[in-house]
């Protein structure tokens, strides 16, 4: 009889633990230069890699040994190349490399990577109080090509940034965040 109270005791201990200490979500605490940032609306985001989707085109250029050291086919590295997405009130730019597949209906042109310059009806700059981080979205032309971006920037100023395109398939960049005066070269 002792031996059953011992067990139910403990495992009544163990329950306590088990729901009494849930984990408990912290808000993390804001950075007010990021914040000035985001609110101002003037801003560049350095683009440290690719992450170029993976199709049986691209596992055959990783095969083909094409890729520098280091790289991987869902991972390239092309920090210091001078990538950039640039955000100033409603003009956006980009320079961005591309590894990945044309579609259909697209018209190949000298211009191999992702490039657009001009205006956007549609930049929308949330914040996500809880993670003090915040997403960017807008739609921009270039070309005979419509580009669908959406930026998460964490409290740390690293950014994950989704490009889809018209004619293209997606690519992802990893990046830092930073004022125009800073990262411009």
């Amino acid at each position: 009889m002792m031996k059953v109270f011992k067990i139910v005791l403990l495992n009544g201990f163990a329950a306590l633990m088990l729901f009494g200490c849930g984990a408990s979500q912290k808000i993390k605490e804001s950075n007010s230069a990021l914040d000035q940032l985001m609110a101002n609306k003037s801003f560049e985001i350095d683009i440290r890699t690719a992450e170029p989707q993976l199709t049986q085109a691209m596992g055959q250029i990783a095969n083909s040994g094409l890729l520098g050291p280091g790289n991987s086919v869902s991972r390239i590295d092309v920090n210091g190349s001078g990538y950039f997405i640039r955000i100033e009130g409603d003009s956006v730019a980009a320079e961005l490399p591309y590894y990945g597949e044309q579609q259909m209906g697209g018209g190949y042109t000298s211009n191999t990577g992702i490039k657009f310059n001009g205006i956007t009806e549609d930049l929308e700059i949330i914040k996500d109080e809880m993670k003090q981080g915040y997403t960017i979205k807008f739609t921009i032309g270039a070309s005979a090509e419509t580009f669908f971006v959406a930026t998460t920037v964490g409290n740390n100023a690293t950014s994950s940034t989704a490009v889809r395109s018209s004619n293209r398939n997606r690519i992802r960049y990893a990046g830092k965040v930073g004022p125009l005066e800073a990262l411009e070269k």
